[in-house]
Protein backbone atom coordinates (compact mmCIF):
# COMPACT_ATOMS: atom_id res chain seq x y z
CA UNK A 1 0.00 0.00 0.00
CA UNK A 2 2.80 2.04 0.04
CA UNK A 3 2.33 4.15 -3.24
CA UNK A 4 -1.09 2.86 -3.91
CA UNK A 5 -2.76 5.42 -1.93
CA UNK A 6 -2.01 9.31 -1.58
CA UNK A 7 -3.51 11.91 -0.18
CA UNK A 8 -3.58 15.62 -1.83
CA UNK A 9 -4.67 18.77 0.60
CA UNK A 10 -6.23 21.34 -1.57
CA UNK A 11 -4.99 24.63 -1.65
CA UNK A 12 -8.44 25.90 -1.84
CA UNK A 13 -11.92 24.49 -0.59
CA UNK A 14 -14.24 23.22 -3.62
CA UNK A 15 -18.29 23.08 -2.13
CA UNK A 16 -19.53 19.56 -3.53
CA UNK A 17 -20.70 16.27 -2.96
CA UNK A 18 -17.60 14.38 -0.79
CA UNK A 19 -17.48 10.95 -2.47
CA UNK A 20 -17.43 9.07 0.79
CA UNK A 21 -20.28 10.02 2.57
CA UNK A 22 -22.10 11.49 0.12
CA UNK A 23 -23.15 15.11 1.80
CA UNK A 24 -22.20 18.36 0.09
CA UNK A 25 -19.72 20.25 2.00
CA UNK A 26 -16.30 21.88 1.18
CA UNK A 27 -13.80 19.25 -0.04
CA UNK A 28 -10.61 19.28 1.48
CA UNK A 29 -9.00 16.19 0.12
CA UNK A 30 -8.40 14.56 -2.74
CA UNK A 31 -7.64 10.71 -2.48
CA UNK A 32 -5.67 9.39 -5.30
CA UNK A 33 -5.87 5.70 -6.24
CA UNK A 34 -2.51 3.84 -7.91
CA UNK A 35 -1.92 1.23 -9.84
CA UNK A 36 -1.12 -1.89 -6.71
CA UNK A 37 1.95 -3.37 -8.81
CA UNK A 38 3.66 0.08 -9.83
CA UNK A 39 2.30 2.74 -7.86
CA UNK A 40 2.81 4.66 -10.62
CA UNK A 41 -0.46 4.74 -12.66
CA UNK A 42 -3.63 6.72 -11.53
CA UNK A 43 -6.80 4.30 -11.42
CA UNK A 44 -9.39 7.17 -9.55
CA UNK A 45 -9.54 9.41 -7.05
CA UNK A 46 -12.13 10.15 -4.19
CA UNK A 47 -12.91 14.29 -3.54
CA UNK A 48 -13.21 14.03 0.59
CA UNK A 49 -14.45 16.71 3.47
CA UNK A 50 -12.81 17.44 6.26
CA UNK A 51 -14.27 14.51 8.42
CA UNK A 52 -13.52 11.53 6.08
CA UNK A 53 -9.75 13.10 4.96
CA UNK A 54 -8.89 13.28 8.60
CA UNK A 55 -10.77 9.60 9.19
CA UNK A 56 -9.67 7.65 6.10
CA UNK A 57 -5.95 9.30 7.14
CA UNK A 58 -6.14 8.17 10.57
CA UNK A 59 -7.35 4.71 9.17
CA UNK A 60 -4.62 4.61 6.87
CA UNK A 61 -2.05 6.10 8.81
CA UNK A 62 -1.41 9.00 6.32
CA UNK A 63 -0.74 12.52 7.88
CA UNK A 64 -3.41 15.09 6.85
CA UNK A 65 -3.36 18.49 7.77
CA UNK A 66 -5.76 21.89 6.72
CA UNK A 67 -3.42 24.34 8.25
CA UNK A 68 -2.70 25.79 4.49
CA UNK A 69 -6.38 26.06 3.21
CA UNK A 70 -7.53 29.03 2.13
CA UNK A 71 -11.02 29.01 2.58
CA UNK A 72 -12.34 32.40 2.65
CA UNK A 73 -10.56 35.27 0.70
CA UNK A 74 -11.94 39.08 -0.05
CA UNK A 75 -12.07 40.36 -3.26
CA UNK A 76 -10.47 44.66 -2.94
CA UNK A 77 -9.94 47.35 -5.34
CA UNK A 78 -6.56 49.68 -4.90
Amino acid sequence: MGNALQMTTLAHTVYKKCECCNRVKDIYFKLSINDAKTGTFLMGDLDLCKSCGQNLGDILNIDVSTTSVLTEFKLTRS
